[in-house]
């Protein structure tokens, strides 16, 4: 058992050569504010059309200030995010479980919401949530 690690996310993409050292300045401005919700119409409508959001109790889309994979020496300030998406299955809230892709919910459907979520202008990269409750939380603080 891990008790320092909150959260477990998989990243779409070829392997992060770094951690991230860049992030995006983010305050909730009307731009900022726009991409969210881009991403999670994005997301909830494949999900919806799939035909599998009954199954799952709540589907997250959140927005970090995370930019992977720039180059060191760029001189201008960071300007992508990233997206996570967090499916969530429980009866209670107080425990519960990520769906797990090839699971609980089909791997064509979460490709799918990371190829189109991808699509959005300023996006670095996509991340699936695979913690359970515990150690994480359900939402993201």
């Amino acid at each position: 058992m891990c008790h320092n690690i909150n959260r477990v996310v998989y990243i779409f993409g070829p392997p992060v050569k770094e951690p991230p050292t860049d992030v995006t300045p983010t305050f909730l401005t009307t731009g900022v504010l726009s991409t969210l919700r881009q991403a999670d119409f994005e997301a909830h409508n494949i999900l919806r059309e799939s035909g599998y959001a009954g199954k799952i109790s709540q589907m997250l889309v959140i927005l970090t200030p995370l930019h992977f994979d720039r180059d060191p020496l760029q001189k201008q300030p960071s300007c992508q995010r990233s997206v996570v998406i967090r499916t969530f299955i429980t009866s209670d809230f107080m425990t519960g479980t990520p769906a797990t892709p090839g699971n609980e919910i089909p791997v064509e459907v979460v490709l799918k919401m990371v190829t189109e979520t991808k699509k959005i202008p300023g996006i670095s990269l996509i991340m699936y949530d695979l913690t359970s409750k515990p150690p994480g939380t359900t939402e993201w603080e």
